[in-house]
């Protein structure tokens, strides 16, 4: 049995409130529009679950696997996912407000149209991730792993991109997305390369 579903048919309003939950496996279940308001996960498995519009408020996930879910149009607000594994996690077109990613590996995620408020990432694996055509907000990305991540259409303008690898990131044609972006002269290197321009030794 799932302490999880249980509460959530215990519900009257769908909504689960200030309760813990701890190894639940719901791979490949369907929450509908389930929504969680304070509430902690550890170490539970959502890989390939099915839940679009699913809202999270203020909770945290901790160690848990989300890997190949489908959270399109997620609302996730005040959240912390901490040392999480989302490889191929689906997020596109959903709402993350004051929410941060710890130690997480997101690579192959996709984010494409999420509105991204007062979001933070760090030490996290994105290579590949799709952050394309994203509505930003002061976005903090840290020490994170950016290898060929796509960012078509998102414009990083006052985003400080310095200390995150950025090998290979996809933009388009006319590199807007990276006007007015920060990075440090390490990353410039990378960036150049994107021009088609080869550095060499004076």
């Amino acid at each position: 049995m799932s302490a999880l579903l249980d509460a959530l048919e215990a519900s009257e309003d769908g909504t689960v409130r200030e309760l813990s939950f701890a190894y639940e496996d719901l791979s490949g279940v369907d929450l509908g529009r389930a929504e969680f308001e304070d509430c902690q996960f550890v170490s539970c498995t959502f890989s390939q679950m099915v839940s679009p519009r699913i809202s999270f408020e203020r909770c945290d996930l901790t160690a848990c696997d989300l890997s190949n879910a489908h959270l399109e149009n997620a609302f996730l607000r005040g959240c912390r996912l901490m040392d999480c594994r989302a490889m191929g996690v689906d997020l596109h077109q959903g709402v993350l407000t004051r929410t941060t990613f710890l130690d997480c590996n997101l690579a192959y995620a996709n984010f494409t149209e999420c509105k991204l408020e007062q979001v933070a990432f760090a030490r996290c694996d994105m290579h590949e991730a799709t952050l394309a055509q994203l509505r930003l907000k002061k976005l903090q990305i840290e020490a994170c792993n950016l290898t060929r991540a796509e960012f078509f259409g998102t414009r990083l303008r006052g985003v400080d991109l310095s200390g995150n690898e950025l090998a290979g990131i996809r933009v388009s044609n006319t590199f807007a997305e990276l006007s007015g972006a920060k990075i440090d002269l390490g990353q410039a290197v990378d960036l150049v390369g994107l021009l088609g321009v080869k550095l060499v030794d004076s």
